[in-house]
């Protein structure tokens, strides 16, 4: 995880470091990157509908986990 612990001060390479550390793929890395989700961000996802349609991950499960790791953040 970043060496910040509060996500919402989170850059996006902090971001990408803690989806690492959550194993989600590069593919997911790349729809963060596309997008500039940084910390503050990335605590407002809670829709599977957004992860799919403005984010562009198109996997059910893969937006079920990424939803449920920022849950964990909360």
């Amino acid at each position: 995880p970043p060496a910040n612990p509060d996500p919402t001060t989170w850059s996006l390479p902090d971001v990408l470091t803690w989806l690492r550390s959550k194993h989600f793929g590069e593919d997911v890395l790349e729809k963060f990157i596309e997008q500039d989700i940084t910390g503050d961000v990335l605590l407002s996802l809670d829709d599977l509908k957004v992860l799919k349609e403005e984010i562009g991950i198109l996997a059910f499960g893969k937006r079920v986990r990424v939803l449920n790791a920022i849950a964990d953040l909360k």
